[in-house]
């Protein structure tokens, strides 16, 4: 069996290198990086939401790797999955570029993306966060990476929502045309 320090290692550095690379790829295509203090000042508490399950989830794996609970083919095919919605998440970020927001308000000089990915569903970030807590949920392998798994679920439904609310005040009629035409998360099989 692998020794549970280095699978503990293993996954917090590549959850480090994911985190600076998304920052790095956002920040390089023009997107404007905000802090805590930004999201509390304000009041967007969607950003809070979303992290407490996600912490969860991460601890979770930590602890389950620590204590050595933990089954090797869920740890290989949870890495996978996390490693595809790590960079699928990168692969966003390009697309976005300069109209990412880490907050679930719209900016000034915002534009509306609707090409590449953008043309299949309207929320493809937040499907790649998804499919990134569906890996750790199946490293982990029990109940809490479950639990933890579906309140990401319904804490990214509550975003969208306001997001989306957010996005008709600024874009009106053109992003409701968007929304009867794209789907929101998965996209249509044709």
């Amino acid at each position: 069996m692998i020794e549970s320090y280095i699978l503990i290692y293993l996954f917090l550095a590549l959850f480090l290198i994911y985190s600076y690379l998304g920052l790095y790829v956002s920040r390089r295509y023009g997107a404007k990086i905000v802090g805590w203090p930004t999201a509390i000042k304000s009041r967007d508490y969607t950003l809070f939401l979303l992290a407490i399950p996600e912490v969860g989830l991460i601890l979770n794996v930590v602890i389950i790797f620590n204590k050595e609970i933990y089954y090797i083919l869920p740890v290989l095919a949870g890495f996978t999955i996390m490693i595809f919605g790590m960079i699928f998440n990168l692969i966003v970020r390009t697309n976005l570029g300069k109209n990412w927001v880490p907050l679930s308000k719209t900016t000034e000089n915002q534009e509306l993306v609707t090409e590449g990915i953008y043309s299949k569903i309207r929320h493809p970030f937040y499907l790649s966060i998804l499919i990134l807590f569906l890996g750790i949920a199946v490293i982990s392998w029990n109940l809490y990476g479950l639990s933890f798994f579906i309140l990401t679920v319904l804490a990214i439904i509550v975003r969208i929502n306001k997001e989306e609310g957010e996005l008709i005040a600024k874009f009106g009629e053109k992003y409701e045309k968007y929304i009867k035409e794209t789907p929101m998360l998965i996209p249509k099989l044709k």
